[in-house]
């Protein structure tokens, strides 16, 4: 394989690899990394899976299983290992690697020990083929709580022979599992290696081959980017300097708006919102004339720079500017086509007036938002911010109603953590070999207790949408025409088994509502004067 600053990288993760793994008394190993280097870390993972860019003598399975409760997890995983056993057969025997692994079986319960157990075994039936096996406990989703550090316990409590290795991830922003580190700092040890893709981007850069202003170019946009991670907004508008020079003796005027935004992001990044403002006026300038020139992607810088000057505003405590530049965003994505983007425009409109106190103004820009996702499907609307343009219409009618929205949220995620700690204690006291069946009823009675949970919380979201004024009700109906049918506010609350209507466990709460058609018409769209007081009294 050729030798590149991406492939020197993952081979410093696969050093730092080897040495915080030799020591046999550390089971527990927690990668550390820069957030921009996450996606580094997972191509290490993946390429250990093969034998052409393999450099450990490791296998890594990566478990990607969503974690509700211990137990239910620990079932979960064990049948995934065995699927993906059974489904690698034939690259198994291609590699030589000698099959007859019997799997899970009933003699591993659903606990983190049972686990430990099946790993073990699968580690010492194909030790002629490893040295390790590296499991990196990775859920795409997990309940809020504490249960996923309480497996992890658990699972170093049962002992993991010599072969395992328990593997999890954070980032140097977000170290979450050090107090796990600190718990066990007899048995966990915390890997670290000097990768950032900001530098990695800056060395590719350097290597490109040939001398033409293309490399150059490249070589100063990486720059660019670290500086903009690392440096000064003085620093950065320095080497800038070049880089614009260089687009505009070759005639690059898109580039030329690339750069001056990234000096504008620096500036912000600094303070300077003035400096920021004119940076970002100076790549719109050139977008327009890469516009007449016929840049393809011109339009969305063009577009890109109005959004970047309108938050300058804002964040300046300028909303009367910011929201000019908000609407002149709408326009410029309206005319690419972008409805994503315009209707963005419009709701920060709305949201920039009502800071002034403007409301009947926010609810035009904020009723136009909605309007503009009208002829969208239900999956691209969901894709944009309908959702939060439809809730600030409600705020702004009834503030008070939609705080006791956001209270139900509050008290449902309370009270469904509590219901999946209580469940977790009942499956401790069980054993580390708990039997099936007391497990079985444990779930029942979880599963039971979340949608009863989640049927009072949307009775109350109901009652509370109901006691709404007219205009408040419609523009819950727009949500459910548009989004769900259950739609009834934010934070969105989901079923808590990820069940469709039909299969709930209880009728669905909703009521008819007022017809949305008058609010999508802007001929016939409710006026601020005939709508409730802000102020209304919620109901009881």
């Amino acid at each position: 394989m050729h030798d590149t600053p991406m492939l020197r990288a993952i081979q410093r993760l696969g050093e730092a690899w080897l040495n915080a793994s030799a020591d046999p008394t550390r089971r527990l190993l927690v990668w550390r990394v820069p957030a921009n280097a996450s996606r580094l870390l997972a191509a290490f993972f993946e390429t250990q899976r093969h034998d052409e860019g393999r450099d450990t003598p490791d296998y890594f399975l990566r478990l990607d299983t969503a974690f509700e409760t211990g137990f239910a997890y620990s079932r979960e995983v064990k049948q995934s290992l065995l699927e993906r056993y059974l489904g690698s057969q034939d690259e198994l025997r291609a590699q030589g690697v000698a099959l007859g692994w019997r799997g899970p079986h009933d003699a591993h319960p659903d606990s983190a020990h049972g686990v430990v157990q099946v790993l073990d075994s699968f580690a010492t039936h194909h030790q002629r083929h490893l040295r390790l096996l590296a499991v990196v406990i990775d859920p795409e989703r997990c309940v809020p709580g504490d249960g996923l550090a309480r497996w992890i316990d658990a699972a170093l409590a049962a002992a993991p022979g010599e072969r395992l290795r328990l593997v999890l991830l954070d980032t140097d922003e977000d170290p979450r599992w050090q107090p796990l580190l600190e718990r066990h700092a007899h048995a966990a040890a915390r890997i670290e290696a000097p990768v950032d893709l900001f530098a990695i981007a800056r060395d590719t850069a350097a290597q490109s081959a040939g001398t033409g202003p293309e490399v150059l170019y490249r070589q100063l946009l990486a720059d660019l980017m670290l500086l903009l991670e690392r440096g000064s907004p003085q620093q950065v508008a320095a080497r800038a300097e070049r880089a614009l020079g260089l687009a505009h003796r070759h005639g690059w005027q898109d580039q030329q708006a690339v750069v001056q935004m990234m000096v504008a992001g620096a500036w912000l990044k600094g303070g300077d919102h003035g400096q920021a403002i004119n940076a970002y006026r100076q790549a719109r300038s050139a977008a327009q004339t890469a516009r007449s020139q016929g840049h393809a992607a011109a339009p969305e810088l063009v577009m890109q720079s109005w959004f970047g000057e309108a938050g300058c505003w804002l964040a300046a405590n300028n909303p009367g500017q910011a929201t000019q530049g908000y609407l002149q965003a709408a326009t410029a994505a309206a005319s690419i086509p972008h409805p994503m983007f315009q209707l963005e425009g419009q709701r920060m409109a709305g949201y920039c007036l009502l800071q002034q106190g403007k409301r009947e103004e926010a609810r035009t820009q904020l009723l136009e938002a909605i309007r503009i996702a009208t002829p969208l499907s239900p999956q691209d609307r969901h894709a944009t911010t309908l959702p939060q343009a439809l809730w600030d219409l409600l705020q702004l009618q009834d503030p008070r109603r939609c705080e006791r929205l956001q209270d139900t949220a509050r008290t449902y995620l309370e009270q469904t953590t509590a219901l999946h700690g209580q469940a977790e204690d009942a499956a401790a006291r069980l054993g580390t070999q708990p039997a099936r069946p007391p497990l079985d009823v444990i779930q029942a009675q979880l599963h039971s207790a979340l949608e009863q949970t989640f049927h009072r919380v949307q009775h109350e979201r109901e009652r509370l949408i109901q006691g709404g004024d007219e205009f408040f009700r419609r523009i819950v109906a727009v949500g459910r025409d548009f989004l769900d049918p259950g739609w009834n506010g934010l934070p969105a609350i989901q079923h808590p088994l990820d069940h469709d209507i039909p299969v709930w466990s209880e009728p669905p709460a909703m009521q008819p509502l007022p017809d949305p058609a008058p609010l999508l018409d802007p001929q016939h769209a409710p006026t601020v004067a005939s709508a409730a007081a802000p102020n209304g009294v919620v109901a009881a």
